[in-house]
């Protein structure tokens, strides 16, 4: 029964998700980006980290979107979790800097005390990182961080304290701000409202549990598909001096597709490929079907769309796009 169930409702299901995971007004996009960037002009921010960089010796591991669960069917970090601790045992190990970049654990479906007992070997290799190297950002699944007293409670047998969790984060360099936000931002459907949060919880949750259905699937194609990458690139494009680096989607953007050899020509203003501003990257997401993950690098001077999966011998680290920091900056100015 289960078998036949899946095959007459996963596409219909999949389709009811897209809608109800992406509903993004543009100007509340556009709003909501330019008043957080503003805050990085203040000097005491606590919804935003400004942090100054050099791009020939900064190292940066950027991964969003795990969503960590209970371990249940409906834990759709389950098959991802191998491929990401050994993620963090590497970046740590060659002294990376971590953003966790939002989403990190699903809080609309799972309790946080089910998810910390769970996860354990995730949230140790992310805490290995502590006290120095390590930065955390909320987004609309995990929402609750935004409040000191949830993550003194949750997550102090865990992380150091204090652990401060921004909106924002903005590496700053002399040249241009890299500016990452998880990317909700302007999304209705998505911001934690209490019709979202029933939908999952009494309907989306329990389907999936049961037809054992992950809707992210790994793409080959790291330019401009999603409605809200696309109002990410405008308004990033738009900006001065500025790269924006968001997750949300699931969806890996790599320079807002100018690089990519994919042979689609998604780039919303219609131009060539090579027309495009690189202003928009995408970290895509720690939970796909495959068990594979999709992070952003930034280390010897470049910036790299990485993904690791599992083969015969171990997790591998695999580079999918890259580009030299200085033409980044330089494509920028044109």
């Amino acid at each position: 029964m289960r078998k036949l169930l899946q095959r007459l409702l996963t596409k219909p299901l999949m389709w009811i998700s897209n809608r109800l995971a992406a509903s993004p007004r543009k100007e509340l996009v556009f709003k909501s980006l330019t008043q957080l960037h503003k805050t990085g002009q203040k000097k005491k921010s606590t919804r935003l980290k400004v942090i100054p960089i050099d791009f020939s010796t900064a190292k940066f591991i950027i991964f969003s979107d795990q969503h960590k669960g209970n371990t249940s069917w409906a834990d759709d970090f389950n098959a991802c979790e191998t491929n990401y601790v050994a993620a963090l045992e590497y970046y740590n190990s060659q002294q990376y800097h971590f953003i966790n970049l939002g989403d990190s654990e699903e809080l609309w479906k799972f309790t946080a005390t089910d998810i910390l007992t769970k996860h354990q070997a995730s949230f140790k290799a992310e805490a290995a990182f502590q006290p120095r190297r390590y930065f955390k950002t909320f987004g609309n699944h995990d929402i609750i961080w935004k409040n000191k007293l949830d993550v003194i409670m949750h997550l102090k047998k865990i992380f150091s304290m204090p652990l401060p969790v921004y909106e924002g984060i903005i590496l700053r360099s002399r040249e241009i701000d890299i500016f990452l936000t998880h990317g909700h931002q302007g999304d209705l459907m998505s911001d934690n409202n209490a019709f979202s949060t029933w939908i999952v919880a009494h309907i989306w949750m329990p389907l999936q549990r049961y037809l054992r259905i992950n809707p992210n699937s790994a793409s080959n194609d790291y330019s401009l598909r999603n409605l809200h990458n696309k109002f990410m690139y405008e308004w990033s494009s738009r900006q001065k001096n500025l790269v924006l680096v968001t997750g949300h989607t699931h969806q890996p953007v790599f320079a807002s597709g100018r690089y990519h050899e994919h042979p689609s020509n998604n780039i919303p203003t219609g131009k060539p490929r090579d027309a495009a501003r690189p202003s928009y990257f995408n970290t895509g997401c720690c939970c796909f079907n495959d068990g594979d993950i999709t992070g952003i690098e930034l280390s010897g001077g470049f910036i790299r769309l990485i993904k690791w999966d599992e083969e015969e011998t171990g997790s591998k680290r695999k580079v999918l796009e890259e580009v030299k920091i200085s033409q980044l900056i330089s494509d920028l100015m044109e």
